[in-house]
């Protein structure tokens, strides 16, 4: 050998001492900040070591462990695949990664780890166990699945099932009531899953859709984050955020979210339609409030028509415009709808006051005086036991169905309510002339006799200004004292305070 080629590997050898001493020194630090859980400083260290050693498998295990305490689950699959990439029998490669894809609900890929485990060395404790684990979290997924096929299966012939008559979103068969069931029906297998696989992202998203239909937004949105954290660009789990900040009538959140979606696929389907409902939705509500701050009770009816119909899942904000289509109704004297839409209010908010009081007195305007008594006594005992106008309200529903139980005297002598003296005595005469048992034949005398006493009682009460205004007021014949009722059917003839509400 040569001097100057001895000089070289001398050398050589003294800068690979060299290396491998820096080497040790960087696996030496990554460990002692590993220990302390200073995973950040662990990565720092061990990186160190493989841009000076980029061949040895222990070092990406090492530093994967790192990453997975900081829950960089992608870079530290990315690792473990190097190191058996370098050392095709590496076994603890091998059962890292499996069990890393097993908790990220890679079950196939896991399963293959183990199998490789296996055949190097055969009856292996640990992947034998790892196997067997693998196995029992993928049909635990597949049953979860199958739950949830069946369910939305269930849901879409409900709705094909369903006709599209007006209502307040809560059917008697109802989806969210449905979807809360399933929850509880499948709580302890997604639990078991989450033991074994508590980073599987089609469990968490399972999870989260369901509590989308249960309408449990604030769960989804706890649900998403999670899943965002760990890889921002979930378009499906930026999707549910931004459903689930809809319908908690948080609409910028919202359309972010949507946004957010579209900016990774442009072409995204359900990430535009959910951005255009929020746009839409806004754009219908606010017409609808400016029609109502203008009083244009038709313009108002058409418009909050229109944007209760952008989605009738949205229950903080439908609330507000079914009481605004219930004021609406109201000032058209289109009683019967407008206690419809005061009804789906209450369906929505059922301590809603206002909605409550309405939701009464368009039933007595619509004369369904049965109905109007036993909605006030609801309405008293569930929520406003200890509010005097309830109770008033109460009494005039009782009042107005006793009247509508007794005989119409005015109808009886056909003339108006508001007829004067002479007219209740001229109706009067006329029809005792008529029904004067001296006019008639024998054959109708029976009738016309008992037609000529409900004439004869009519007018003694109408004749009776005493009489006649304790009839008129509702209150029995041999009773003294004022009446009530009359007035603004809504009670407040300046119009009720009024504004479109969330929540």
């Amino acid at each position: 050998m040569m001097p100057s080629q001895l000089h070289v590997l001398i050398l050589g050898l003294l800068l690979l001492g060299l290396v491998q001493a820096d080497v040790s020194q960087f696996l030496k630090l990554g460990d002692a900040a590993y220990a302390n859980s200073e995973f950040t400083s662990a990565v720092r260290h061990y990186s160190s070591a493989i841009d000076l050693q980029s061949t040895v498998p222990l070092l990406y295990t090492k530093r994967a462990a790192a990453y997975m305490s900081l829950r960089s689950l992608s870079q530290a699959l990315r690792d473990l695949d190097r190191a058996v990439q370098l050392d095709g029998s590496f076994v603890q490669g091998y059962l890292n990664r499996g069990k890393l894809q097993r908790q990220m609900c890679s079950y196939a890929a896991a399963q293959r780890d183990f199998e490789r485990v296996l055949e190097l060395k055969p009856g292996q404790k640990v992947a034998d166990q790892e196997l067997k684990r693998t196995l029992s979290a993928r049909t635990k997924l597949e049953q979860l699945e199958a739950l949830e096929r069946q369910l939305s299966l269930q849901q879409q012939q409900q709705q094909a099932s369903e006709g599209g008559g007006e209502g307040g979103g809560d059917a008697s068969s109802n989806p969210a009531a449905a979807a809360v069931q399933a929850l509880e029906r499948i709580r302890p297998t997604l639990d078991a899953l989450y033991e074994d696989s508590p980073d599987c992202l089609r469990a968490q998203l399972l999870e989260a859709r369901l509590q989308l239909s249960a309408e449990g937004y604030e769960e989804v949105v706890g649900l998403t984050g999670r899943v965002l954290r760990a890889d921002e660009r979930q378009l499906e789990a930026l999707v549910l955020r931004g459903r689930a900040y809809f319908y908690l009538a948080d609409h910028d959140l919202a359309k972010r979210h949507f946004g957010e979606a579209l900016k990774y696929d442009p072409e995204h389907r359900e990430a535009r339609s959910g951005f255009n409902k929020v746009k839409e939705y806004d754009r219908k509500r606010s017409r609808a409030e400016r029609a109502v701050e203008a009083q244009d009770w038709r313009e108002a009816e058409r418009a909050l028509s229109e944007a209760l119909h952008v989605d009738r899942n949205h229950r903080r904000g439908n609330e507000g415009l079914w009481f605004g289509l219930c004021r609406a109704r109201s000032a058209l004297r289109q009683h019967a709808s407008a206690a419809t839409a005061c009804a789906n209010t209450l369906l929505l908010a059922p301590g809603h006051r206002e909605a409550g009081l309405a939701l009464v007195r368009e039933l007595m305007e619509a004369e369904r005086y049965d109905e109007a008594q036993v909605r006030a006594r609801e309405l008293l005992s569930s929520h406003h036991q200890r509010d005097g106008e309830f109770h008033e309200l109460y009494r005039e529903a009782e009042r107005r169905l006793k009247m509508s139980k007794r005989k119409d005297y005015y109808k009886i002598l056909g003339v108006d309510s508001s007829a004067s003296d002479r007219d209740v005595k001229k109706a009067y005469r006329d029809l005792a002339r008529k029904y004067h048992p001296d006019k008639v034949t024998a054959e109708e005398r029976e009738a016309a006799e008992a037609q000529f006493r409900e004439v004869a009682e009519a007018y003694e009460v109408l004749s009776d200004e005493e009489k006649r205004r304790l009839y008129d007021s509702g209150q029995d014949l041999d009773m003294a004292g004022g009446g009530g009722g009359g007035g603004h059917p809504w009670g407040h003839p300046g119009g009720m305070h009024f504004q479109f509400r969330y929540g």
